[in-house]
């Protein structure tokens, strides 16, 4: 397992491989490919789910616009029953997170010093391109560490 040279509290502490998932079929792509880099480099493998949560609407009150809030507590069971489906009995830690995705897994990843961020491209253009979600696009763009985008067919 590699840790960072820099210390918080007492001893070193362990630098992730975060993999951001939803609740698509993409997920698996990400998982299989974010645990191979954990695997790879002696890093441990947390997988993030983001849910969003209800942001006072000036008008209206809490407008959800069809998007179902969820706890923090909720999303990390979601992030837990995504790993468990995908990788069976491979060790990883689930972490839920709430409020807008890119921000909250660039926070995570800075918090914990992750090595990489691992998350999917949404599919292939109908000239081979991959085309980026906002979450994933966001990430690419304003990350300051790797981030990698799995595409969606290699799990």
């Amino acid at each position: 397992m590699r840790t960072s040279n820099t210390t918080h509290g007492v001893g070193a502490y362990t630098m992730p491989v975060v993999a951001a998932v939803d609740r698509s079929e993409r997920a698996e792509s990400v998982l299989k490919r974010a645990s191979v880099l954990a695997d790879d480099a002696d890093l441990d493998l947390h997988v993030v789910h983001v849910g969003k949560s209800m942001v006072p609407h000036y008008k209206s009150g809490y407008e959800t616009k069809g998007t179902e809030i969820i706890s923090k507590q909720k999303a990390t069971g979601i992030a837990r029953d995504i790993g468990q489906d995908v990788l069976g009995g491979t060790e990883f830690q689930p972490v839920g997170l709430q409020g807008d995705p890119a921000r909250e897994i660039l926070e995570y990843a800075a918090e914990h010093d992750a090595e990489y961020i691992v998350v999917s491209a949404r599919k292939q253009s109908p000239l081979g391109q991959a085309v980026f979600g906002s979450v994933t696009q966001s990430l690419l763009l304003n990350a300051d560490r790797p981030v990698v985008s799995v595409p969606p067919d290699s799990a």
